[in-house]
């Protein structure tokens, strides 16, 4: 064999083996973000009383569904992501809530899993699935009331991956939403305890956990471990969830300050004093509980 055909047939099982590694990280990630996730549906009350709706929109503030979907939950991409990882969107909520059913509501709140039977990959789902039934309801029951809008401008139709983010998942360092849920579970919420410190549990593990993790120990690089929660006396716990402001009067902390003065603004004192008094105890714990 001359030199030449030696180079040719190198370079031609050079590009069939990059294009067969481009396959199989490409039909790999495919069959990863196509799982479907058997979930059975579950119907819900939904209420039409207008304190309802309107305590519905205060949970979806609470809930900080527009610091994903963008303020009007028209839709948003997520900004911290590479571009050259993935471009990665909130859909427009006023168009895709007509077409759930609520029961379909009900599945993408508490198990993560979509209208198609694929996970959601940022909706905190794990937080949701432990609200109440009562304000899931209710927070339907806004949602049922927005008029259809057009999606904000430059926000994609769909989510996309570029080979890096496909690589990303083939590797192991994307997760699907619903897998952090195990199925056909309720939240841990005891409607018998109404001690302070019960319903703060509540409260933090449907409010906090998107950010600060499940076990409240914070994530690396992004959130503290809320054990910081026990260096704040009460009144500065309350201004920090009010205006934003940190201890040593610390205006802007990222991410926390802006999530209070947008969404847990919207918290009232029984519910701040609650959130505070379970936080208190967490330095007395050796791990949480759920």
């Amino acid at each position: 064999m001359t030199k030449r055909k030696i180079i040719k047939t190198s370079a031609l099982t050079l590009v069939g083996l990059i294009v067969l590694i481009f396959g199989v990280i490409y039909g790999w990630s495919t069959i990863f973000l196509n799982k479907s996730y058997s979930i059975p549906l579950s119907e819900i009350t939904v209420p039409r009383d207008t304190a309802s709706i309107a305590e519905g929109e205060r949970l979806v503030h609470i809930a900080h569904c527009g610091d994903c979907h963008n303020e009007h939950l028209t839709g948003g991409v997520f900004d911290n992501i590479p571009k050259n990882v993935a471009t990665l969107v909130a859909p427009n909520l006023t168009q895709k809530i007509p077409i759930y059913t609520n029961a379909e509501i009900v599945r993408l709140l508490r198990y993560g899993v979509k209208k198609n039977g694929h996970s959601v990959l940022i909706m905190p789902a794990f937080m949701y699935h432990e609200l109440k039934a009562e304000s899931i309801g209710k927070i339907i029951a806004y949602l049922r009331t927005l008029q259809k809008q057009p999606t904000t401008p430059n926000v994609p139709s769909s989510s996309s991956f570029t080979f890096l983010g496909r690589l990303l998942i083939v590797k192991g360092e994307v997760n699907r939403i619903a897998d952090l849920i195990a199925p056909n579970t309720e939240g841990k919420y005891v409607h018998c305890d109404t001690t302070g410190v019960s319903f703060g549990r509540y409260l933090a593990v449907s409010t906090c956990t998107a950010c600060h993790g499940p076990d409240f120990k914070g994530e690396t690089g992004f959130s503290p471990d809320l054990v910081i929660a026990a260096s704040y006396g009460k009144s500065d716990f309350f201004k920090l969830i009010r205006t934003g402001v940190a201890l040593g009067d610390r205006k802007d902390i990222g991410l926390m300050s802006h999530v209070a003065k947008k969404y847990l603004c919207r918290l009232n004192d029984h519910e701040i004093e609650s959130i505070y008094a379970f936080l208190q105890t967490r330095p007395t714990q050796s791990e949480f509980k759920k």
